[in-house]
């Protein structure tokens, strides 16, 4: 049986065309040597020449117009194969479609990057993924409506009847506020009801993360004031300055993106003097039985969070 390297064959192919080694290294991004090497392998494992050398470059010998003419159909029908391969791939692979929100991502404070995801497509080639930026209230409803397989977000209790998951983490909340005001200028951190005696300043389609926080206020007894504006998680929050309002935002999100001196990031805590802590869930349809490769997909994300070094605020004090 013949000793035939399908690289080789390609250099001896290339350079037959080209009519140069040099020629035919500028095509394949090789050294010239390389052809070279590789054609002379051939050569030797075939006991046969294909070329005859000479000062003005390169010529076939009479086998190797034969050869050459066989090996460029093989190399042809190689090409095929693949392409049928690639393509037959392409048409079986199993969909993942995960919805994941703005504040997961590194760029945000988060701990996914999305290169991270990208190594995951390429080690899985059996699969066809679909990872999409989403806003909370989306992510739900469309896990929910069965247009996402998954999704990485804040879910409320109630969010259980309809899903399960996985809790991924805990994070601690803070306040963004206006460094002129008084009554918090001597604070490194925030109580519930100290903070509530300004306006808040809601997110836009986040309900389970803006509800997180209300059901904090209100089972410490108070209520919560809310602003007339509704702001994206990455909306300039120069608003606050001298107004008593105030946004609320995962620690290590602010600390990654609020500058300046005209605002205070404060920690918040509660009457147990403990700091405020949101759930990150990756969840799904409840019910759902998870595929090999659904099941790598979240012994991944999971990953990301434990390998993760998290921004934690000072123990709370006042």
């Amino acid at each position: 049986m013949l000793n035939l390297d399908m690289r080789q064959l390609e250099y001896f192919v290339t350079a037959a065309s080209a009519g140069s080694y040099a020629s035919a290294a500028k095509k394949l991004f090789v050294s010239p040597q390389a052809i070279s090497k590789g054609v002379q392998v051939l050569e030797r494992n075939m006991g046969v020449a294909l070329f005859e050398r000479g000062p003005n470059g390169i010529a076939l010998t009479s086998f190797g117009e034969t050869f050459y003419r066989e090996s460029k159909t093989v190399l042809e029908s190689l090409e095929r194969l693949q392409s049928m391969a690639d393509r037959y791939q392409r048409e079986h692979a199993a969909s993942l479609s995960v919805g994941i929100h703005s504040l997961c991502f590194k760029e945000h404070g988060g701990s996914i990057d999305w290169n991270d995801l990208l190594e995951f497509h390429d080690a899985h080639k059996n699969i066809d993924p679909s990872f999409v930026e989403m806003r909370g209230d989306s992510i739900v409803d469309l896990v929910d409506g069965d247009a996402l397989d998954f999704g990485i977000s804040v879910l409320l209790d109630k969010d259980f009847e309809v899903f399960e998951g996985i809790l991924l983490k805990k994070f601690p909340l803070a306040a963004i506020v206006s460094a002129g005001e008084d009554y918090l200028k001597a604070c490194e951190t925030v109580s519930l009801n100290e903070l509530v005696r300004g306006q808040l300043v809601l997110f836009s389609e986040e309900d389970a993360f803006n509800n997180f926080f209300v059901e904090q206020v209100e089972r410490e007894g108070s209520s919560v004031e809310v602003s007339p504006l509704q702001i994206r998680t990455d909306s300039d929050i120069d608003f606050v300055i001298n107004r008593r309002l105030y946004t609320v935002r995962p620690y290590q999100h602010a600390t990654r993106t609020t500058k300046g001196d005209s605002v205070k990031i404060l920690p918040i805590r509660n009457a147990e003097e403990s700091y405020i802590q949101m759930p990150l869930y990756l969840f799904w349809k409840k019910g759902r039985r998870l595929s090999d490769s659904e099941g790598a997909f979240v012994e991944m994300v999971v990953g990301f969070y434990r390998a993760a070094k998290d921004v934690c605020p000072k123990a709370p004090q006042c």
